[in-house]
């Protein structure tokens, strides 16, 4: 059950709603004056690689999902394997322990969610300090920009061409860096 909770969150952060965690955010990019198209490609690529690639066990958001598991593995309405905690003592009230050990209650304490969102924010950290590292500066992008570039299908040329023509651009990146 452990490990099928795992793949669950390892799928949810690899999948389309992972990758939108994971991203310069809302009305922003990165750029570096006078960088080529091909490096510009290069550079966004292997920086993406490291930020998939960041190894999550240990952190916050992978512990956290652990302890939902391992309260889901004892979940007593869930059937063979589930089992109670003997030594709850008498002062806890049974429905305390039984809830406690739910899938409902692991889901509501752990909030899945809220630790995707986590390891979304490492991952993005990840990906900043590679690019930072790469001579990588963070700019907003400008209402009429961002307009332009929601009509340009994600993943098509012509959208990697208009974000390199502005991340490239030495003026566009002295008057729009984020702070």
């Amino acid at each position: 059950m452990r490990a099928a909770f795992l793949l669950l969150a390892a799928v949810l952060l690899s999948g389309p709603a992972g990758a939108k965690l994971v991203s310069a955010g809302a009305g922003r990019s990165w750029g570096k004056a006078g960088v080529s198209f091909a490096a510009y490609r290069e550079d966004s690529l292997a920086c993406a690689r490291e930020a998939a690639a960041l190894d999550l066990a240990g952190s916050d958001p992978a512990r956290a999902l652990v302890v939902a598991s391992r309260m889901i593995e004892n979940d007593p309405t869930a059937g063979p394997g589930a089992t109670f905690d003997p030594n709850a003592g008498g002062g806890v009230a049974v429905d305390a322990v039984a809830g406690a050990g739910s899938t409902a209650g692991a889901v509501r304490m752990i909030g899945p969610d809220r630790q995707i969102a986590k390891a979304g924010d490492l991952m993005k950290a990840s990906l900043d300090r590679c690019l930072a590292g790469r001579g990588y500066r963070e700019f907003r992008l400008t209402g009429a920009q961002r307009r332009h570039l929601a009509r340009l299908a994600p993943g098509s040329d012509e959208r990697r061409a208009y974000l390199h023509g502005l991340a490239s651009d030495a003026e566009v990146l002295a008057r729009q860096h984020a702070d």
